[in-house]
């Protein structure tokens, strides 16, 4: 296709037809694509992070929950350190077999414990551990108050599971100050 346009003396031509040279040349790798020419035209796109790693708000809720787990496991230790030396806590998201207890008409767990298991071989087991599942104690709490003494209350039951004793001698300061 061609396009001529003619004004006096000068005339322009003006032709679309790709010829073999250009249709075989390699796109320039310095031209931006459509998406990041619209998201940052003339500069004025986002310059850096919108929070400072620092500030509260840049955690998830997922880093926030792990952060109570810690601060719950630390007081826990400071009561009973030779019981709960190697003991490992860990934070899942669901339990396994979520949708079968569901459907069962159970209720999803909060936590779990798993003793030490020796290994047969003579090396060192696995060690003991307290698992507790975010999604479901969150479920259950309104406000971030409520997640940590949940937490911790979940916490102590299967320390107190584990170590074969009763919650309220795990911690003595247990359900103390639940706000009803």
């Amino acid at each position: 296709m061609e396009f001529k346009a003619i004004h006096g003396e000068r005339s322009i031509q003006i032709s679309l037809d790709l010829q073999e040279s250009d249709a075989t040349a390699a796109p320039n790798p310095a031209a931006r694509t459509f998406q990041r020419r619209r998201r940052d035209r003339h500069g004025r796109g986002r310059r850096g992070p919108l929070l400072a790693a620092a500030l509260p708000a840049s955690r998830t809720r997922a880093e926030k929950f792990d952060d109570l787990v810690v601060d719950s496991a630390e007081r826990l230790r400071t009561l009973w350190p030779e019981a709960l030396a190697t003991v490992e806590y860990l934070v899942e998201e669901v339990p396994d077999q979520l949708e079968a207890l569901l459907a069962s008409g159970a209720q999803a767990p909060l936590g779990k414990y798993l003793a030490a298991l020796p290994a047969a071989d003579g090396r060192q087991g696995e060690p003991p551990a307290i698992i507790i599942y975010r999604h479901p104690v969150e479920a259950l709490c309104d406000t971030a108050g409520q997640v940590r003494e949940l937490v911790h209350e979940v916490l102590v039951e299967q320390v107190a599971g584990l170590l074969n004793i009763d919650p309220d001698a795990v911690d003595p300061l247990f359900r103390r100050y639940r706000g009803n």
